[in-house]
């Protein structure tokens, strides 16, 4: 009777759960701790809170440290053998694998009696039939004795945290693995956390900005951004975190010369183990090259148009509010799947189920504001054949601008990534950020596995490049699932990056593939990367690709119309020369055969007037038209030799302050000054390095022109003033790149012309208005065009006729 009220006191909760069953009827007088009657309180309540507890405790009590321990406890024993036997058993025979583990902790308690916690321990076991390394996080605390003198038991609270430190760890491996291919990979590879905070940058940053790791830290790396980029970035990165999407974007990035480059960026969300967003993986590549080819292509509105038709990418061109098509290839018609018939019409028109896609919002704005709109992996959805179905676009809405700046249009180009995006979703499900990072790479991107080159992953991109299906390559031997790359060096280059670890690296190169049953030679930028595990060592190869194949032919076309171009340069160079030859011949003539006729017919007519006398009226005019047609005719010839002497002009340059060269035609002009009452106004002109006597010609020329063409009622005002002209103005105007230049603006008051005659005026004997109302052989000008362009510069007019005209000669500084 009394044994059955002791066992009533343990407090046990219901039926005690199984081992609160194997307590009650455990025999426990034979073992130290004696029958259940003669537990002392202390005991009896601890082991009651044990056995009521959800949570795995066990107790080791008195000198031999017998045990007890409840349900919650029992599973971290799995198959071990050791249930139910641990009950009541001492510790020290219970658990022999561990002791030199565990009993200097229980020592640290009872010496103590300082309670100990440990996390994430190792504590290895036997269990399942064999010694497996088990962590804990644990805590030992001491129970007192009644009298609280001493310590009678060691309790212990635990719980089994294996898996989640294994999970750790793989998490941890994992980002190793990651980091080891990120720094062999060429392109630019980041990360951030969840709060946009950058925690990495692989050595291709580094070594692209110059910058340290821990400068590009902490948003270091935006100040890199150009102004133009930096707000439009960071929003479309703070969006896409906010909304935990992906994103892309190009944007310029200031490099370690301090040179703005074009880079492609594309940022995947990153999940933690447990599903929850922990951020971004970035990679971005250098497309400044493709950039600069963009450029020259639109130099040329036809060979645009042609490139157009015959992209294999879809390309439209829209015009007006209207949005009217005006310019559809046949890429573009294909995807639409709205006829041929479609130029003249409105986009809305043809595309009404657009309207609630925000991509009429899109093309809006662009032309509202002249700013480009790019999205990347963009769903639309069309009408085919009256079912709307979805697709994924890449896709730009890019500002067309007319000669005043103002945007009348937008080009719309495309690729169509379907597919891509439909294989992505599905691989986004369950491959590891590596390989979601190698599927989802804008560039083509594999890795191959061993010495034979297995196809381990490759992105759609990478299987588009090499002209066959997945099913043909995966788990294959590359060249043997793609027999036509043998024999071109390929298999060696892969080889020695296999082997010695050296990364390979080239542009351009051509490589003969398969496509559609016939070989074509692509140009292909590529980089070979060796590919390594955890310890290092090489297992594969990492392969980028980028088919160039477009830049590469469409550069080869500008090169052979610059070639063209350059040949009829040469030619109309050498009919320049026979031409100055001409000219030559013609001023030794002028200079020796017809100015003593014209000098003998005015010393005769002078002779003959005075051996006359007095004569009759008519006769006086006559010998006045003589000796005037003789004058005009003496000056035209010398200024047609000056003319010639330009051409073949041989005098150094020298150092020419401008403002000297002024104040000298001022001095030469006073007494017409004087009698015109005109201003000649300038200040701060520059010191150019020039042939004297051709800018004293030059600016002589440009002042008398300014004072002969004066108005009849207006005291005449020249104004000459001097700024250097910015690198855009100097691209305008073709001049030297390699130079900088001063634009020289002399402006009058006087009768000006009419536009339409602005490139007239400078041919050679061209003249405006007859010889009656103005004075001068029409050579003039074309002598300050020709002394501009011995100078390597160039001379243009602008002007009216009510406000007078402006000459503009630019003029290179010398520096």
């Amino acid at each position: 009777m009394q044994s059955e009220n002791v066992k009533k006191n343990l407090h046990f909760p219901g039926n005690g759960g199984e081992l609160g069953e194997i307590t009650r009827n455990f025999d426990w007088s034979k073992t130290s701790v004696g029958p259940m009657e003669n537990w002392p309180q202390n005991l009896r309540l601890t082991l009651s809170m044990i056995l009521s507890s959800k949570f795995p405790m066990f107790l080791w009590w008195g000198k031999d440290m017998i045990q007890f321990y409840n349900d919650a406890y029992r599973p971290s024993l799995g198959n071990s053998g050791k249930h139910p036997l641990a009950l009541g058993q001492k510790a020290i025979d219970c658990w022999p694998e561990i002791w030199d583990i565990i009993y200097p902790l229980i020592q640290q308690v009872q010496t103590t009696g300082q309670a100990t916690w440990s996390e994430d321990q190792l504590i290895p076991i036997f269990r399942n039939g064999k010694i497996e390394d088990v962590y804990w996080t644990f805590g030992y605390s001491p129970i007192y004795s009644e009298n609280e003198e001493n310590i009678d038991g060691v309790l212990v609270v635990c719980t089994e945290t294996t898996e989640k430190v294994q999970a750790r760890k793989v998490i941890e491996e994992s980002e190793e693995r990651f980091r080891n291919m990120a720094e062999g990979a060429d392109i630019l590879i980041a990360t951030s956390d969840e709060t946009r905070n950058a925690t990495y940058f692989n050595h291709a940053w580094t070594d692209l900005t110059g910058k340290s790791m821990q400068e590009l830290l902490h948003f270091g790396w935006s100040d890199l951004l150009h102004e133009e980029d930096r707000e439009a970035f960071l929003n479309l990165q703070k969006q896409s975190s906010e909304n935990n999407l992906p994103y892309a974007s190009e944007f310029r990035l200031r490099d370690k010369t301090g040179a703005y480059k074009w880079l492609f960026a594309k940022g995947t969300p990153r999940s933690r183990h447990n599903g929850t967003f922990a951020g971004y993986i970035s990679t971005s590549i250098d497309i400044t090259r493709r950039k600069v080819v963009e450029e020259k292509l639109m130099e040329s509105e036809l060979q645009i148009r042609s490139m157009v038709t015959s992209a294999p990418f879809p390309i439209g061109v829209y015009v007006g509010k209207e949005m009217h098509i005006v310019l559809a290839n046949q890429s573009i018609l294909d995807i639409w799947g709205k006829g041929n018939d479609v130029v003249g019409k409105s986009y809305m028109e043809i595309l009404p189920e657009l309207e609630n896609q925000e991509v009429f919002n899109q093309l809006n704005n662009v032309l509202n504001t002249g700013i480009s709109f790019h999205a990347k992996n963009q769903r639309i959805d069309l009408d085919i054949n009256g079912e709307l179905l979805p697709f994924y676009f890449n896709y730009s809405f890019t500002p067309l601008f007319d000669a005043s700046g103002n945007v009348y249009g937008v080009m719309n180009t495309a690729a169509d990534v379907t597919d891509l995006n439909l294989a992505k979703q599905k691989v986004e499900q369950s491959e590891s950020n590596l390989r979601n990072m190698v599927l989802q790479a804008p560039v083509a991107m594999c890795i191959l596995t061993g010495p034979k080159h297995l196809v381990e992953v490759a992105n759609d991109l990478m299987f588009e490049l090499w002209g066959k299906p997945a099913e043909e390559l995966m788990g294959k031997p590359i060249f043997a699932g793609l027999p036509e790359a043998k024999n071109q060096g390929l298999e060696q280059i892969m080889w020695n990056v296999y082997s010695t670890g050296e990364t390979f690296k080239a542009d351009e190169r051509p490589v003969s593939l398969s496509r559609k049953g016939n070989y074509e030679t692509l140009f292909l930028n590529f980089v070979y990367e060796p590919y390594r595990d955890e310890n290092g060592r090489i297992v594969g190869v990492l392969a980028v690709a980028i088919d160039v194949t477009e830049q590469v032919l469409a550069r080869q076309k500008i090169e052979d119309i610059i070639a063209e171009r350059t040949k009829e340069l040469a030619d109309t160079n050498l009919n320049l020369k026979k031409s100055n030859s001409e000219l030559a011949q013609f001023a030794y003539i002028a200079s020796h055969d017809l100015q003593e006729p014209l000098r003998k017919i005015s010393v005769f007519s002078q002779l003959l007037e005075n051996s006359l006398g007095n004569m009759n009226e008519q006769a006086a005019n006559y010998l006045l038209k003589i000796r005037d047609s003789s004058s005009r005719m003496n000056k035209l010839i010398r200024d047609v030799l000056t003319y010639s002497e330009l051409v073949n002009d041989q005098q150094g340059f020298e150092t020419v302050n401008l403002n000297t060269v002024i104040a000298d035609i001022k001095t030469d002009f006073e007494l017409l000054i004087e009698q015109t009452g005109a201003r000649i106004e300038y200040e701060n002109l520059p010191v150019v390095e020039a042939i004297p006597l051709q800018m004293a010609q030059l600016f002589s020329n440009l002042a008398g022109n300014s004072l002969k063409f004066a108005r009849k009622d207006i005291s005449p005002v020249i104004k000459i003033t001097a700024s250097l002209l910015s690198k855009e103005e100097q691209n305008q105007l073709s001049l030297l790149s390699d130079r900088e230049y001063y634009k020289i603006s002399v402006s009058d008051n006087g009768i000006g012309f009419n536009m339409e005659h602005a490139d007239q005026i400078f041919s050679i004997f061209q003249r405006l208005h007859r010889k009656s109302e103005y004075a001068g052989t029409g050579i003039g000008l074309s002598m300050c065009k020709k002394i501009a362009l011995n100078h390597h510069g160039d001379i243009n007019a602008d002007g009216s006729t009510e406000n007078g005209a402006v000459f503009n000669v630019f003029l290179p500084s010398g520096k």
